[in-house]
């Protein structure tokens, strides 16, 4: 049973490696690809976001050779501040134009509920470190 959640987790490690890799490739090619609502302004925070998927590799790279459960929630917990400071900085500079209101503001949504998600996901991670257990449950 143990080997199973071992070879699990160490799946989604990779997952998350293999996606943030691809995420990495796409975000830096969007202005290339003039994609027609991604406007210049995308300049001002692909520095985050390239950030936020770096530290996402190296913490999930970590976490495939060696992941104790205390250390995991730590890496998650820094994976998630990362990537809240990310969505923000996106949200606020926000260098998309949809040429219709109702997406644009739309989208502004997504960012805003993406952050509460985080925020969310962050608070559970606190949870699970300071209590030691692996996940919550419903016990």
């Amino acid at each position: 049973m143990e080997e199973t959640k071992k070879s699990g987790q160490k799946s989604e490690y990779v997952a998350a490696i293999i996606f943030n890799l691809i995420w990495w490739y796409i975000v830096n090619n969007l202005l290339n690809w003039q994609v027609y609502f991604v406007t210049n302004a995308f300049n001002e925070v692909l520095w985050i976001i390239n950030l936020s998927i770096i530290v996402s590799i190296i913490g999930n790279g970590l976490l495939l050779f060696y992941s104790p459960e205390r250390l995991r929630h730590g890496v998650k917990i820094f994976i998630n501040i990362i990537s809240f400071i990310a969505v923000y900085i996106v949200w606020t500079v926000f260098p998309f134009n949809f040429n219709n209101s109702f997406y644009d503001w739309g989208f502004g949504v997504l960012l805003i509920l993406a952050m509460i998600g985080i925020i969310i996901a962050i608070i559970v991670e606190i949870y699970l470190l300071v209590t030691g257990k692996p996940k919550l449950t419903g016990n």
